[in-house]
């Protein structure tokens, strides 16, 4: 077990959980002790889990990473978050993303809340993995994603919903897969999508230009709300992306 040595500025609290890992336990509401506990976790090899508090809130005020927008710093190591049922919420007066996977990146989100981002919420270009996480009131105006993926993605019982992308200006989807994306036992619902411009194909659930496999997945009522022709629709490959599906519901979804 490494050993880490945490000062009280940071309102750490590190507790060993075994051979290989500890736990870094981040109080209720501190965001920056949030962002340092990610950037100690960077330092080295190795898995680091990071605890934040049962059902509390993590407002994000300003960007730890002004000049790339970014809520947190870039996850570029082995990390773990326990979400306990806590939130992560965007209140920044200006365009945020929420959570970034380099490529040499390694998360796993568990029973987490991602909301209010305001240049989507997630982009991986490393590994990434989803548990009973909820993705929900993100928006992007003018861009091209939600959840933009990479890399791999692997999401189990994963909510994403009641997302928006406004006035894209290339290819978007509320998620937007050029890696390897498996959703399992999860459900994307309400999210809405609407273009500047007629010739851009957008998908108001997923845009497949990878490898994508969804399995027991609902896919309810998202909207494409533009005026132009041909209409978007929820599930889009394109290009050389290979599409697997099974126990798909598909349903309310407009056009």
């Amino acid at each position: 077990m490494r050993k880490r040595f945490v000062t009280a500025a940071l309102c750490l609290a590190s507790v060993a959980t075994g051979a290989h890992a500890e736990v870094i336990s981040v109080p209720a509401r501190d965001v920056a002790a949030l962002a340092a506990a990610i950037e100690r976790a960077n330092e080295g090899p190795g898995l680091d889990v990071i605890e934040l508090a049962a059902g509390e809130l993590y407002p994000v005020m300003e960007a730890a990473d002004a000049q790339r927008a970014l809520a947190l710093p870039p996850v570029r190591s082995r990390i773990r978050i326990l979400g306990n049922g806590a939130e992560i919420r965007g209140y920044a007066n200006r365009p945020i993303l929420l959570i970034a996977i380099a490529e040499s990146g390694d998360l796993t989100l568990e029973h987490l809340t991602l909301a209010e981002g305001t240049r989507g919420a997630i982009e991986n270009r490393g590994r990434l993995a989803l548990s009973y996480v909820s993705i929900v009131d993100n928006s992007a105006p003018g861009g091209t994603a939600i959840v933009a993926n990479f890399g791999t993605l692997d999401a189990r019982h994963t909510e994403i919903s009641h997302n928006e992308l406004a006035g894209v200006q290339r290819d978007a989807g509320v998620v937007l897969n050029y890696g390897t994306l498996t959703l399992a036992e999860s459900s994307l619902a309400a999210n809405t999508v609407t273009r500047r411009f007629g010739t851009l194909v957008t998908a108001s659930a997923v845009l497949n230009l990878g490898d994508a496999k969804l399995d027991g997945v609902r896919v309810l009522g998202n909207a494409a709300e533009d005026d132009f022709a041909p209409a978007g629709q929820p599930l889009v490959t394109l290009g050389k992306g290979r599409f697997e599906s099974a126990r798909l519901e598909i349903a309310g979804n407009a056009p």
